[in-house]
């Protein structure tokens, strides 16, 4: 205890605070990967079969295979997001284009990044890692609504919520959630307009994307002054340009503006007014789903009285937005990038039963982690 004293009167306040996210990020991450690690040595046959990767496999397996470290990282939508930074977009072929359920942005950056690092798979690995890092960093800031420790509590649990070990892997979570963080910071500090460019960017990054413009937008409806709101609401509108750059591409190289909507959609992601309550009705998921949303509702609807508007309401959108889709799958994923929701964390939970709640939440990462590895379908 005396030599953490001593290292925070040498660091300052701040210094201190971003000492702890660090070490806080490396045990997490350290045990993502190793999480991942142990599932993938106990895959089935059929399961090493089917994620095997040999050079030009097929158009989800494009390229020489990924080092040995980083192969168990690689699944499912994480093999879209490669094959995208690699070879762009397919044109437009009979059948479904299944690649443009996937935003832009993050191949984009993995592509930019390949060039300096030299290999596709590190270069996302080290971009969704260090948008983990530059996010948690953020919250040490965003997440003092009540008192300041509770920022840096919302920090550590950012990195060791359920579905945390997505930060690690090439999925776009790491980059919305940093993007969303600069938004909600910059509002805050009433820079609307700097804070609609990293929601413009978080719309181009993943469809939850626009919750940017939400929050924006729900902070024009709060302020009274004619000219704030003015303000706000130009803010939202520029908040949306990554989506509508996307959507103008769609249209000219696709044929279809909102491809992207029509094949989500293909995949049973249909937006429907009743969702969430078929979404919990359905009986499609696992319990630890059930778990991670009925926390999430519960957290959301408790923020209402306790936070800005900006924040519950993004909180709530981020929530409620995957569910009306109709099926709780993927919410683990979802709400590790909710960022607002995580900062509610901390008003709620209190002293030891907060850091009860991370080892809980760690323990469960590191299971969800270890689902992945093996090749079941927790994502």
């Amino acid at each position: 205890m005396k030599t953490l004293l001593r290292i925070r009167r040498r660091l300052g306040p701040r210094g201190f605070a971003g000492a702890l996210v660090v070490a806080a990020f490396l045990i997490t991450r350290a045990l993502a990967v190793a999480a991942t690690h142990a599932g993938a040595a106990q895959m089935t046959p059929p399961k090493v079969a089917q994620w095997r990767w040999f050079e030009n496999r097929s158009d989800l397996f494009p390229g020489p295979p990924p080092s040995p470290l980083l192969a168990p990282l690689v699944r499912w939508d994480a093999n879209f997001y490669i094959a995208l930074a690699r070879n762009g977009y397919p044109p437009p072929h009979a059948g479904p284009n299944h690649f443009l359920a996937f935003f832009p942005l993050y191949g984009l950056l993995v592509r930019a990044a390949a060039r300096v690092v030299g290999n596709v798979f590190w270069a996302a690995f080290l971009l969704s890692n260090l948008c983990a890092l530059l996010a948690a960093l953020l919250l040490v800031a965003l997440g003092r609504f009540a008192r300041p420790a509770d920022g840096l509590r919302a920090a550590v649990l950012f990195l060791a919520s359920p579905g945390a070990h997505f930060f690690a892997y090439p999925y776009t979570e790491a980059l919305f959630a940093a993007l969303l963080a600069a938004t909600l910071l910059l509002l805050r500090s009433e820079r609307l307009l700097l804070a609609s460019l990293p929601a413009a960017a978080a719309s181009a990054s993943r469809s939850p994307g626009v919750a940017g413009a939400v929050a924006l937008f729900a902070h024009a409806l709060e302020v009274h002054a004619g000219s704030a709101r003015a303000r706000a609401l130009a803010a939202a509108a520029v908040s949306l340009a990554g989506l509508l750059a996307f959507m103008v591409w769609c249209h000219i190289a696709q044929g279809d503006a909102l491809a992207f909507v029509h094949m989500q959609a293909l995949h049973g992601r249909h937006l429907r007014l009743l969702g969430p309550l078929r979404a919990l009705i359905a009986f499609d998921a696992d319990p630890d789903y059930y778990l991670v949303t009925f926390a999430s509702l519960y957290v959301a609807a408790r923020m209402i009285r306790r936070t800005p508007s900006w924040a519950w309401a993004t909180a709530a959108f981020l929530v409620l937005l995957p569910m009306a889709t109709g099926t709780l799958q993927a919410m683990i994923r979802y709400q590790a990038a909710n960022v607002p929701l995580i900062c509610g964390v901390p008003l709620l939970a209190r002293g030891r039963r907060f850091w009860w709640l991370v080892l809980a939440c760690g323990a469960l990462m590191a299971f969800e982690a270890w689902l992945f590895g093996k090749g079941i379908g927790h994502y």
